[in-house]
């Protein structure tokens, strides 16, 4: 195993526990998930430097909870969050990649 085999091996490793630990705070305690959850998006955006796409991903990340909020079961979150995918990809990110 070289180098890089060694260094994807531990960041797999780790995205793995990671996804085991926020699946099984899910089940045992939805609020303190969504803190996390909440957290880890913060975090990510933070890491942007420009102020602007920060504040575009913070404003698309409050529509997408706000829809998502009001959706009433999970089934329909899943359509919801489908739809509001599918929708993004024909209508910004093929724009935007054609441009």
């Amino acid at each position: 195993m070289n180098t890089s085999d060694t260094y994807e091996y531990k960041y797999e490793a780790e995205a793995i526990a990671e996804h085991e630990r926020l699946s099984k705070l899910f089940k045992e305690n939805r609020f303190m998930f969504e803190l996390e959850r909440k957290k880890a998006i913060e975090k990510t955006i933070n890491q942007i430097e420009r102020k602007r796409l920060q504040t575009n991903l913070r404003q698309l990340q409050e529509k997408w909870d706000n829809t998502l909020n009001h959706s009433g079961s999970a089934q329909n979150r899943f359509v919801m969050v489908q739809t509001m995918l599918w929708d993004a990809v024909h209508n910004q990110w093929l724009p935007a990649l054609n441009k």
